[in-house]
């Protein structure tokens, strides 16, 4: 090769050189870019299946519950049992929904509204406990609210019936389910029933017996 030759093909050279160790370090650069916000689409939204609902107690999940409040100084206890829980009988495996089928969870906070516009919070039933995929647990313990305020109303007979009854429970919980290989995604719920019924009895001078009957829906 002529040393013009030599002049003329060294810049190009250089030129492609230069050009292909510039592309093999964009190679990286353009495959991480590329995997975020696949990685990040990975993560699954907490589901909207799981709801509140009633296990089956004797066979039937009528949702009925009773309890007796006795009242000193205008303040009682209401006790509720165990028939409230996570209903997950919604959640069959989809292509959306591809958590694995037994859950766990815990109730943060368990919340009683009055028909006097007064809640109260529950400091026992607050605890873990487990679910399963397509079907109802139960709630880990009854609830217990004290100190709730029952005016003096009512009568022996229960006629008229006494005022004060309670309208709805509202329960907090924070759910974790498992998907993939050893991933979990913890995801809080807010579980409500509305709560009918009637109580009978009397208070008189800040003392007495109530007793509430009533069914619960969600």
């Amino acid at each position: 090769m002529s040393e013009k030759h030599k002049q003329d093909a060294g810049p190009r050279t250089i030129q492609r050189r230069t050009i292909v160790k510039s592309a093999a370090w964009s190679i990286p650069v353009v495959a991480t870019a590329a995997a975020m916000p696949l990685a990040a689409a990975s993560v699954p939204a907490c589901p909207t299946c799981i709801k509140a609902g009633f296990p089956l107690v004797g066979g039937i999940a009528s949702g009925a519950w009773t309890s007796q409040a006795v009242v000193l100084g205008n303040k009682g206890a209401i006790a509720f049992p165990a028939i409230f829980g996570l209903d997950a009988t919604q959640c069959g495996i989809s292509w959306t929904n591809f958590f694995q089928p037994a859950f766990t969870y815990v109730v943060t906070q368990a919340t009683l509204t009055m028909s006097d516009g007064k809640t109260y919070n529950s400091a026992v039933g607050l605890g873990a406990g487990a679910g399963n995929i397509s079907t109802v647990g139960a709630m880990p313990g009854a609830f217990v609210f004290t100190n709730v305020s029952l005016p003096n109303g009512g009568s022996v007979a229960g006629i008229p019936p006494y005022p004060v009854v309670p309208t709805a429970l509202t329960v907090q919980v924070t759910t974790t389910l498992q998907y993939g290989i050893g991933l979990s995604l913890q995801c809080p719920m807010t579980l409500v029933w509305d709560l009918h019924g009637l109580a009978t009895g009397l208070v008189f001078l800040g003392a007495g017996t109530i007793n509430f009957t009533g069914t619960a829906t969600v």
